[in-house]
């Protein structure tokens, strides 16, 4: 499935790709999370998600950790809450339940190629994104903010890794 957003050159604003990602969620069956009161974790994540052009697939995941980790701007103390929210949680919990630990080795390895083609792209960026970004920028054309900081998103061909690693998406 390609998304608009996923296209080099998307003329869609930054929120209109958010909306298009969250239909694409609800169209595979899966919730879009939601922020808590006060709170940016999951928007700021979901953008990551458009700005470098990924689906939710376990391999674009994987591959979406090394975008933020190598392409991102941010404090490693709000990243982590990232990762204590509830829903995060619940996610890890019940991805380990049903595939077992070893699946995150086997991801890893069958992502390498991935992991690596991006980590080049991160390389080439004039400036990284930041991952608390200013709120203007929902409103501004990702084909901008993606020239603005030299991000070139992969295309269909370089974020393919085979055959999908399946699970039902239910937390």
């Amino acid at each position: 499935m390609s998304l608009r957003y996923q296209q080099q050159d998307c003329s869609l604003t930054l929120r209109e790709g958010l909306a298009e990602y969250h239909r694409y969620l609800a169209g595979i069956g899966r919730k879009a999370m939601v922020d808590c009161e006060g709170s940016r974790l999951i928007l700021e994540h979901d953008t990551t998600h458009v700005i470098f052009g990924m689906d939710t697939s376990l391999e674009q995941e994987a591959g979406l950790d090394t975008w933020v980790l190598f392409g991102c701007q941010y404090k490693w103390r709000y990243l982590r809450g990232y990762a204590q929210l509830p829903d995060i949680k619940a996610l890890y919990l019940a991805l380990i339940s049903e595939k077992g630990w070893r699946l995150f080795p086997r991801l890893y390895w069958k992502c390498l190629g991935l992991k690596w083609r991006i980590v080049r792209r991160t390389r080439r960026m004039s400036k990284k994104w930041p991952f608390q970004f200013p709120e203007e920028w929902l409103d501004q054309p990702i084909v901008t903010l993606r020239e603005s900081h030299g991000i070139r998103v992969l295309t269909a061909s370089e974020r393919a890794t085979g055959d999908l690693l399946e699970w039902s998406g239910c937390y």
